[in-house]
């Protein structure tokens, strides 16, 4: 008896370790929830629009700089509209003043022209009213200008799209929806302009 004691003893303590390595690595995988992180999400603007026949301009998009990332913001409205939020597992394909301005320039449809259409940009994000609704917002101001950079025109805007589902995907949808009807207001004003002809420096 004596002499099997302290076999007994070193087989209990390995024994224990064991208990307490399995258990570590339990309340580890809890942690963890025992799942690796969704792959990111890189989300552009998709297939361009039909061009809408209008007055040939250049176009140039600025965003606020806390805007012009690659990040997909969100506003949570019920709560604090002064905070502005950023998904962690989706994002755009490249800084949003640059997907902007090409679906501009798309929608547009001629460039080459004598004056220059500015979108200055105030709000590009996804707003929550509640926890289940949301919308795609877009604001800020179109400013035209000529030539020699005098200005010809500017106009306030705002386009605002419901989003199907309250997440990143549905936020995406709403403010590429956004931008499209930004693009046909743009092109409905710059075609207005034209005919009241006041746009002839720009041809």
């Amino acid at each position: 008896m004596t002499s099997s004691q302290p076999s007994s003893l070193v087989r209990a303590c390995r024994g224990l370790k064991v208990l307490a390595a399995l258990g570590l690595a339990a309340s580890l995988l809890a942690c963890g929830g025992g799942r690796q992180a969704p792959p990111m999400s890189v989300h552009d603007f998709g297939p361009a629009p039909l061009a809408a026949a209008g007055p040939a301009v250049n176009v140039e998009v600025r965003l606020s700089p806390w805007l012009d990332s690659t990040a997909v913001h969100y506003r949570l409205a019920y709560e604090d509209a002064t905070r502005l939020g950023a998904y962690s597992q989706s994002r755009w394909a490249a800084p949003a003043g640059q997907l902007l301005g090409q679906r501009l320039r798309q929608q547009v449809g001629r460039g080459g022209g004598g004056c220059l259409l500015r979108l200055e940009v105030e709000e590009f994000a996804q707003v929550f009213d509640a926890p289940a609704t949301s919308r795609g917002v877009l604001q800020g101001r179109m400013t035209l200008w000529d030539k020699q950079r005098k200005l010809l025109a500017e106009r306030s805007f705002s386009a605002e799209k419901p989003a199907q589902s309250a997440d990143a995907r549905g936020g995406v949808a709403a403010l590429i929806e956004a931008a499209d009807a930004s693009g046909k207001e743009a092109v409905l004003w710059l075609s207005g302009l034209e005919r009241e002809n006041r746009l002839p420096a720009c041809r």
